[in-house]
């Protein structure tokens, strides 16, 4: 074979090589291209941890039973003659204003959360608008009412308690008591009052309020159960306790629970709550048992029960927390 022949056969060689490995460069190019191009694999969006932790939905309390107490009065439950049917507009949506509490360096000078609680306003709408006119001109962040907001529920007089809240542009927080239920029932209540349920909590500035249903009297085994589930739930360094009928008068008399007085004052000790806030009484009282500091204000506006208590007048609480530690100033109007 002639060299020529040769070179012709190992240049024609190489040149099919380069062709070759030519080719699978521009291959594995245009494979890049493809998966670069095609989508990545769905990932799930992580889930949120929410900021705050929704408490449990409130449950309405069965019927209660009445319980025999050796320390407690079994009382007749008021007798409400409506004059008017109970009729209303729907049940009202309204929520409690729920703020996750921040942590802050308090001021020396200012408390971290003050509000106000009240009372016991049926019967004189003259002295529950100075009530609430002195909320209104005080540092008070809300108002919370323990019951009887109105004297016997009926269609005018929420109505007039509506009129009568129309300039207070606080948030409020009631509790039903005993006369607002129309023949025990709570539509109206649930309807006007701006609560959300018959009872619920909420937490705030550091405290974790705990607004009880004792309307019918006393305190149920339901509604016992409730307040215990709601409480040891909470992790927050204050807890209050609100309800309508206290489970005893420090000034002695038998105008407390018919029901349910040991249970509720056990419980309050076993979830070291700190205060519960009373109405019921139309007057002011404070005692402290077994470190749970109770005080009883009823002086928004009912008649006042002067011949049994000694501070008998018309008034509401301004309640300061400060690093922890609570005041309780009553202020006369």
């Amino acid at each position: 074979m002639s060299k020529r022949r040769r070179k012709r056969q190992k240049r024609s060689f190489s040149q099919t090589v380069v062709l070759i490995v030519s080719g699978m460069i521009a291959l594995s190019m245009v494979i890049s291209l493809i998966i670069v191009a095609l989508p990545g694999p769905q990932v799930a969006a992580p889930t949120l941890v929410p900021t705050w932790t929704p408490l449990p939905s409130p449950t309405v309390a069965p019927s209660p039973t009445i319980e025999a107490s050796p320390t407690s009065a079994t009382l007749p439950l008021p007798s409400l003659e409506p004059t008017e049917p109970a009729i209303g507009p729907a049940p009202a949506t309204a929520t409690p204003t729920i703020t996750p509490t921040v942590t802050t360096t308090p001021s020396s000078a200012s408390p971290t959360l003050t509000f106000a609680v009240a009372g016991d306003s049926r019967d004189n709408p003259n002295v529950y608008r100075r009530v609430l006119a002195a909320v209104l001109d005080s540092p008070s962040e809300f108002l919370v009412h323990t019951g009887d907001l109105v004297n016997t529920g009926t269609e005018s007089q929420w109505q007039a308690f509506e009129q009568a809240m129309e300039e207070f542009a606080l948030p409020f927080y009631p509790v039903p008591g005993n006369h607002d239920g129309l023949n025990g029932q709570l539509e109206g209540y649930l309807a006007y009052s701006g609560a959300p349920a018959a009872h619920y909590s909420f937490d705030q500035g550091g405290v974790h309020f705990t607004l009880a249903d004792s309307h019918n009297g006393g305190i149920s085994a339901g509604e016992l159960a409730w307040l215990r589930e709601d409480l040891s739930a909470s992790t927050q360094p204050v807890k209050m306790v609100f309800l309508h009928h206290p489970p005893f008068d420090p000034d002695g008399t038998d105008h407390i629970m018919a029901y349910g007085n040991e249970g509720f004052m056990a419980l309050m000790v076993e979830q070291q709550v700190d205060y519960v806030f009373a109405g019921h009484i139309h007057a002011y009282a404070r005692e402290e048992r077994d470190g749970v500091t109770y005080i009883i204000t009823g002086g928004a506006g009912a008649p006042l029960y002067g011949s049994d208590h000694p501070l008998a007048f018309h008034h509401y609480l301004r309640v300061a927390i400060q690093d922890g530690d609570v005041t309780v100033e009553v202020v006369e109007v």
